[in-house]
């Protein structure tokens, strides 16, 4: 199942790219919280076709990067760190936030590059538990280039299935907007690794829209550059002269070459062949992964009212 996310043009910074314009899905409004908590098909349906309006704030990013270049590690200040330009509202798929939410909160090491969506995951976080009942059902949204990569970000809502439970699975997909692997990318290591670097720092920083981003008014134009500068600091290469001049295409390239020979390391050691590790290969969407287990029954019927509904209002 794939799912379209919408795109939020006020922070175009950060976007998930253009290929996921348009949301085709309705708001099935009071229906969604209807939906049975152990049905893990069921869910990805709500997800997939419930939209939501989040609002959340900038502004804990903004405070963050202070921090940090007050420790000298960003470079990068905001004059201000508060205010209504800091104030964000965002509408989409379930599926589609919990994609924009996974993507803008990625990072290296499970570190986000940085904070700026912080409130955004939080925000998406309730509005998907408000939709759904968590009681033994656990909904995550993981974004990695490849199994095992070093950069990734997640979105998890709802506790972990016990050990001792057997648990039930249904998966969609949203598209992140970067292209998929053409054939000539994937006929050795070195072309396949060049390839998944371009992508991933295509998502991590779209060209088009950094660059719109660097040319706007501040905060936009400081998260841009304190975004750049993070992804320079975890890569270990300079991409200064490039942001200043809003060459984000160089910016790019230069990102992407010093992360290519660490994925070529990562793709030798874990597959046999290109073709292997192509097939592997996942930056080009989300996996949203909807898991229930049996205490989502018992849950469910030890907490429904007399009309069948949760306190919560789910069913």
């Amino acid at each position: 199942m794939v799912v379209n996310a919408t795109v939020d043009a006020a922070v175009f910074f950060l976007l998930l790219g253009a290929a996921v314009l348009g949301v085709t899905a309705a708001d099935t409004g009071e229906s969604a919280a209807a939906v049975d908590g152990d049905r893990p098909d069921a869910v990805g349906t709500v997800l997939a076709t419930s939209t939501a309006t989040v609002n959340y704030s900038l502004a804990p990013g903004a405070r963050r990067a202070n921090s940090e270049e007050a420790d000298g590690v960003s470079g990068v200040r905001f004059e201000r760190t508060a205010g209504p330009e800091f104030e964000r509202t965002t509408h989409g798929s379930l599926a589609g936030l919990l994609a924009r939410a996974a993507v803008g909160t990625a990072g290296f090491d499970d570190a986000p590059v940085t904070h700026a969506r912080d409130d955004l995951r939080a925000a998406v976080r309730g509005a998907v538990a408000s939709r759904i009942s968590t009681v033994g059902l656990r909904v995550d949204a993981v974004w990695r280039p490849y199994p095992g990569a070093p950069v990734g970000g997640r979105v998890a809502v709802g506790d972990s299935p016990p050990d001792d439970e057997a648990v039930d699975a249904a998966t969609l997909t949203v598209p992140t907007g970067a292209e998929p692997l053409s054939p000539r990318e994937t006929r050795d290591f070195a072309s396949l690794s060049g390839a998944v670097a371009d992508r991933t720092v295509d998502v991590l920083a779209p060209a088009g829209r950094m660059r719109l981003a660097l040319r706007d008014d501040a905060p936009v134009s400081t998260f841009a550059r304190y975004r750049y500068a993070r992804l320079a600091a975890e890569l270990n290469v300079s991409v200064t002269g490039a942001v200043a001049d809003a060459d984000t295409r160089a910016a790019n390239r230069r990102l992407a070459s010093a992360f290519a020979s660490r994925v070529e390391s990562d793709l030798r050691a874990r597959y046999d062949s290109p073709e292997a590790a192509a097939a592997a290969v996942s930056a080009s969407e989300v996996r949203v992964v909807v898991r229930a287990w049996d205490a989502g029954r018992r849950g469910n019927d030890a907490d429904a009212t007399d009309d069948g509904r949760t306190p919560e209002g789910g069913r």
